[in-house]
C-alpha cells in the first residue's frame, strides 16, 4: 500500500547550515522544495492565478487552526459537473499561511483519498473530518478563474455569502459557518492593488524517483547511524541530501513510509519486467543492501550493493541495472542451490550495524551483508528460501565428481531418490540412501567429507567417506536439496519460512 505524506524537515547539504525545506512523498517520487521570495501582483496571484502551473498536481500540507479552521471556502462538486474548487482563501489563516494554495485550485484528494467525484456536501464532510494535519492534493483549474474572480468581488461587497471551512464555531445545517471575510489580497479599488508585493512560495529543487531507490540512516561507508537524519538516494546515485527530523518518532515514520513506497514501486516494476521474461528467469525480489568490505585507508568499510534474485541465481551489482546490457554486467552471480545464507546473531556482529546476514558461495566467496530494518532482513530470508526451493524443484538432480575408496565416482543428489553413488566408468550404482537416512556429516573444509547414514535393515550408522574437488558446492547443494525435500514433504515448512519469522536461513554441515 502506497502512502502520501508531506511535511517540513531540515536539509543539510555539504558544509552548509541546515535549511528548512518541505518534502512530499507520493506514490512514485520523493519531492524536496525550498522557499523563495518573488514579486507579484497580489490580485493576479490570488484571484487570476496566472502565475500558477496548472499542468501538474501539488501536494500541500495544511494545519487546521482552532480559530478559522482551514481558512478557505469551496465551490463546485460532482452535481455541478465541475471539480471541488477553492473559491476563497482567508488572510493569515491556515490555507493562506501555506503560501501554496490559491483561488481556483481544484481539490483532488484529501489525505490521499480522492474527492474528484464527490458532491459539494460530501467534500465539505471530508474536509471537516480530515483532522488537524490535513494533506490536500490540488491542481489549478484555470477555466474557473473568471467566475471565481467575480464571485470574490461580490462577496467583498457583501452581495454573496460563501461557505467558509471553519469548524471552530457554531455551524449551520451543513456543519459550516456561513460568513464573509476579506480576501488575502487587496480589492481592485485598493490603491495598493497594482503595486508589486513581495511574496514567498515553495519551488521544487529535487525529485527522487522511488524505483530502485533506497533510504539510509547511516553515514556513508560506516556503521554510524544518524540519530535523527536520513537521506533518499536514487538508483543513479542522486541524493536528497541529509534530512533531519525533529525526533526519533518522526524519522521512524518517514523512513517507514518511504521504504514502503519504494517496495511497492519495485514490486510493480518486477511484475512488468517478468511479463517480458520466460518463467524460469523471473525476478523474485530486489533491493539495496550494504556489504562490509576489508577496510582500506582511502575507503569506508561498507559499500552499497544492489541485490537481485532472478531465476535460479542470486546476483550482486555495484549499480542498479536499468538496461538489458546492465543485467549482463553482474559483479557477482551464484546458483542459489550452491549458496548458503544465514542471519548473524547479535553476538556474531562485526560492528554496530544490526540486521546482518551471510551469503557464501560454493567457490567459498563470502559476503557479509546488512539491511536497514529487521523487516527487510526477514523479506530477504523468505525470498532466498523460496527461490532456492524453486531452483531445486526445477533442477531435480545434480551430480558431482568425487573419489570413493580410490575409485572415480559420481555422487548424484536427486529430489526423488536421495543420494546415489555410481561408478564413473560403468555407471553401476555403488550405494544409495534416502535423504531421511542422513543423520550427520563432517568435513575438513578442503576436499574430504564423511556422511553418516542410518541403515534400517541393520539399525546401524554407515559412514561413507568421499573426496571431492568441489566440496563446498557439494555441501551447499546437499543442504538445498534437504531443505527442498523437507518442504515438499511438509508444506508447513515453507509457510513458516515465508511468514518472516526471524532465524537462520540455513547452516553449514
Amino acid at each position: 500500500m502506497t502512502e502520501v505524506k508531506a511535511g517540513f524537515l531540515d536539509l543539510i547539504e555539504g558544509q552548509k547550515d541546515p535549511e528548512r525545506v518541505q518534502v512530499q512523498l507520493s506514490r512514485e517520487t520523493f519531492l524536496i522544495q525550498k522557499e523563495e521570495s518573488y514579486f507579484v501582483n497580489p490580485v493576479q496571484k490570488s484571484v487570476d492565478g496566472q502565475d500558477i502551473d496548472s499542468s501538474r498536481e501539488r501536494i500541500v500540507p495544511v494545519k487546521r487552526q482552532k480559530v478559522g479552521g482551514l481558512g478557505l471556502s469551496i465551490k463546485g462538486g460532482a452535481e455541478h459537473n465541475i471539480p471541488v474548487l477553492i473559491s476563497r482563501i482567508f488572510k493569515d489563516q491556515a490555507a493562506d499561511q501555506t503560501g501554496q494554495l490559491f483561488v481556483g485550485d481544484a481539490i483532488l484528494k484529501v489525505n490521499g483519498m480522492s474527492i474528484e467525484n464527490a458532491t459539494h456536501d460530501e467534500a465539505v464532510v471530508v474536509l471537516k473530518n480530515a483532522g488537524t494535519e490535513v494533506t490536500v492534493t490540488v491542481r489549478h483549474f484555470r477555466a474557473a478563474t473568471p467566475y471565481l474572480k467575480q464571485a470574490a468581488k461580490l462577496a467583498d461587497r457583501g452581495k454573496e455569502d460563501l461557505s467558509n471551512l471553519d469548524d471552530s464555531s457554531d455551524s449551520n445545517v451543513d456543519g459550516w459557518q456561513t460568513r464573509t471575510a476579506t480576501l488575502s489580497v487587496p480589492s481592485d479599488e485598493s490603491p495598493e492593488a497594482n503595486q508589486p508585493k513581495l511574496q514567498k512560495r515553495w519551488v521544487d529543487v529535487g525529485t527522487i524517483p522511488l524505483k530502485m531507490a533506497r533510504v539510509t540512516r547511516y553515514q556513508p561507508g560506516t556503521d554510524k547511524q544518524r540519530p535523527r537524519g536520513f537521506e533518499v538516494i536514487a538508483m543513479n546515485g542522486a541524493s536528497s541530501g541529509l534530512l533531519i527530523c525533529q525526533n526519533t518518532g518522526d524519522i521512524a515514520e518517514w523512513t517507514r513510509a518511504i521504504t514502503s513506497n519504494i517496495a511497492t514501486v519495485n514490486a510493480q516494476a518486477i511484475q512488468v519486467a517478468n511479463a517480458l521474461l520466460v518463467p524460469t528467469d523471473h525476478i523474485l525480489h530486489y533491493s539495496w543492501v550494504a556489504e562490509r568490505l576489508a577496510p582500506t585507508p582511502m575507503k569506508g568499510v561498507w559499500k552499497s550493493r544492489f541485490m537481485v534474485i532472478k531465476g535460479p541465481n542470486v546476483m550482486l551489482f555495484d549499480n542498479a541495472p536499468s538496461t538489458a546490457r546492465d543485467w549482463e554486467r553482474c559483479d557477482h552471480k551464484y546458483s542459489l542451490y550452491e549458496v548458503i545464507s544465514r542471519i548473524f546473531k547479535d553476538s556474531e556482529l562485526m560492528d554496530n550495524r544490526p540486521h546482518c546476514f551471510l551469503l557464501q558461495s560454493g567457490e567459498d566467496e563470502t559476503h557479509y551483508l546488512s539491511v536497514e530494518t529487521r523487516n527487510e532482513l526477514n523479506i530477504w530470508q523468505s525470498a532466498i528460501l523460496r527461490a532456492t526451493h524453486m531452483a531445486v524443484a526445477k533442477l531435480k538432480s545434480k551430480t558431482y565428481g568425487c573419489m570413493w575408496k580410490e575409485k572415480v565416482a559420481g555422487l548424484c543428489l536427486d529430489l526423488d531418490n536421495g543420494f546415489t553413488l555410481f561408478d564413473a566408468q560403468n555407471k553401476s550404482i555403488i550405494w544409495r540412501y534416502k535423504f531421511s537416512q542422513l543423520k550427520n556429516s563432517a568435513d575438513d573444509g578442503q576436499r574430504q567429507a564423511k556422511l553418516h547414514f542410518y541403515n534400517k535393515a541393520t539399525r546401524q550408522l554407515e559412514c561413507q567417506e568421499l573426496e571431492c574437488p568441489h566440496l563446498r558446492k557439494l555441501l551447499h547443494c546437499t543442504h538445498a536439496f534437504l531443505a527442498s525435500k523437507l518442504a515438499s514433504v511438509d508444506p508447513t515448512f515453507m509457510k513458516s519460512m515465508s511468514d518472516n519469522v526471524p532465524g537462520e536461513l540455513g547452516s553449514e554441515f
